[in-house]
């Protein structure tokens, strides 16, 4: 998500509630959790498993739409969504970057890709091109993660090998602030990267499930707003989010 699109938006007040301490509660649900989710800054997306939602900043349901599972993290760009997919239908079965119109949720386009051994995650763009997490099996035992750098077209361009034994590999990523927040499932969940993917810090702050950056603290620092799964007492999902800020080296949930 672009911040000066973040800033513009607050210039023009169509978003106050995104900055507030008080965490934002989808009103929309969905069969299987919440993926990933992100903002163009008047509106927010919601990946979850089995449908796409979009939100206004309090959380009302703008639109939604059913989706095949599993649809993973998102990211917004120029204002179409891209969603990764590991499509498990028998019609459809394979790994794709689904693509989205911002505006009602129309299905644009979709982008076949292979990771031949791995499964499809987090997704990002940043500097010109998208990166997109690959999956690994819940047992394995291998101490890094694959990271694939693509065009907007989705040439492949190289795979960065990031550090790090996690389960299922990168969940959920996103650029801000000229770094990468990568959320895994592994002991240190969050991983904070430069902008060439190389480990910076660590943070107990769970991003897995999605984040996106926003505009800096009174006193500069660096602020996400982080989603969070809630299971509802009907046995389906919603979630909801809240803002991070960086202290002191520390991504702590903001007071």
């Amino acid at each position: 998500m672009s911040r000066l699109f973040v800033a513009a938006a607050m210039i023009l007040g169509v978003c106050p509630a995104a900055f507030a301490a008080d965490p934002i509660l989808c009103q929309g649900e969905a069969s299987g959790h919440l993926q990933g989710f992100d903002s163009d800054g008047e509106f927010i997306y919601w990946s979850m498993f089995t449908t796409l939602i979009k939100t206004d900043y309090v959380g009302r349901v703008v639109a939604q739409r059913p989706v095949d599972p599993h649809h993973g993290d998102c990211c917004v760009h120029e204002g179409k969504i891209y969603v990764a997919t590991e499509n498990r239908t028998k019609e459809r079965r394979g790994l794709y970057i689904n693509v989205y119109d911002c505006r009602d949720l129309a299905a644009v386009k979709e982008f076949p890709v292979d990771f031949h051994n791995g499964g499809i995650d987090g997704i990002t763009f940043a500097n010109g091109f998208f990166y997109v997490g690959e999956g690994k099996d819940k047992k394995s035992e291998r101490d890094f993660n694959w990271i694939h750098k693509f065009t907007p077209t989705f040439v492949l361009v190289e795979k960065i090998k990031i550090p790090g034994k996690t389960i299922y590999g990168i969940q959920a990523m996103t650029f801000a602030d000229e770094f990468f927040w990568l959320g895994t499932y592994g002991k240190d969940r969050t991983y904070q990267c430069d902008a060439r993917l190389n480990v910076i810090a660590y943070h107990a702050v769970d991003v897995s499930v999605g984040a996106f950056g926003l505009p800096k603290g009174k006193n500069g620092e660096i602020r996400l707003m982080v989603a969070r799964n809630v299971k509802k007492d009907n046995g389906r999902w919603t979630a909801s989010a809240a803002p991070a800020i960086l202290r002191d080296g520390r991504l702590e949930w903001e007071k």
